[in-house]
């Protein structure tokens, strides 16, 4: 893993054959300041070890999580990366599910969101789905809940500084999460761009207007 990356990406899996999909997803971004860890719950890692386009790349970290999971939600496994994201040099933290896919411009287009609101500490990408469906929707002036899910990043600094900042391990923790973020007040940009695809490929997108929280 590299000691210093603009965004560390947390995974978490249940071992489904599409990860090899999300990462190729990662790898494939055009901006390669980036880390991951994936964290394998409560089963051995199943990633081909004769697959040198994952074994090779230093900039993945894999874990197996021994720990009790009830319900198999993701939240335990996402607090779980939290806590190793804590000891890494990375400016912000992301999210990726194992039968998911990021564009290949999802960093390109954070930094692009950055330049333009240098405050945001919280950014919430769009979603697409296989039907073309697109969350949140372009009318949604807030965080709603069904409306977005785990296509967000926010920086290290909050994971590190605020104890309070925990997934609940229960249907809707995304949700649920950034309701906290925006309780506490943090800058909250829900983003113009559609980086984060929902068990599809990625496809071209419109664009959509942008929706400031707590600026």
């Amino acid at each position: 893993m590299n000691n210093k990356s603009f965004i560390t990406f947390i995974i978490p899996t249940i071992g489904r054959e599409t990860l090899k999909n999300s990462i190729s997803s990662l790898i494939n971004l055009k901006d390669s300041d980036w880390n991951a860890i994936i964290i394998f719950d409560r089963i051995k890692k199943n990633i081909d070890t004769n697959d040198t386009n994952y074994t090779n790349d230093t900039r993945i970290k894999i874990y197996e999580s021994s720990i009790e999971n009830i319900n198999n939600f993701a939240g335990n496994i996402r607090n779980i990366g939290l806590e190793y994201c804590k000891k890494i040099n990375s400016e912000w933290i992301g999210f990726l599910d194992d039968d998911d896919y990021l564009s290949d411009d999802y960093i390109c287009k954070l930094k692009e969101e950055i330049n333009i609101n240098k405050n945001i500490e919280v950014c919430i990408f769009r979603m697409g789905f296989e039907n073309k469906c697109i969350l949140p929707f372009s009318s949604d002036k807030n965080i709603i809940r069904k409306h977005v899910g785990i296509s967000f990043c926010f920086k290290q600094f909050i994971a590190i500084n605020d104890i309070e900042i925990k997934f609940k391990n229960i249907p809707y923790e995304d949700f649920i999460f950034l309701k906290l973020l925006q309780s506490k007040k943090y800058k909250i940009l829900i983003s113009s761009f559609v980086t984060y695809f929902v068990k599809t490929k990625p496809y071209k997108c419109n664009f959509y207007p942008k929706v400031l929280i707590n600026f």
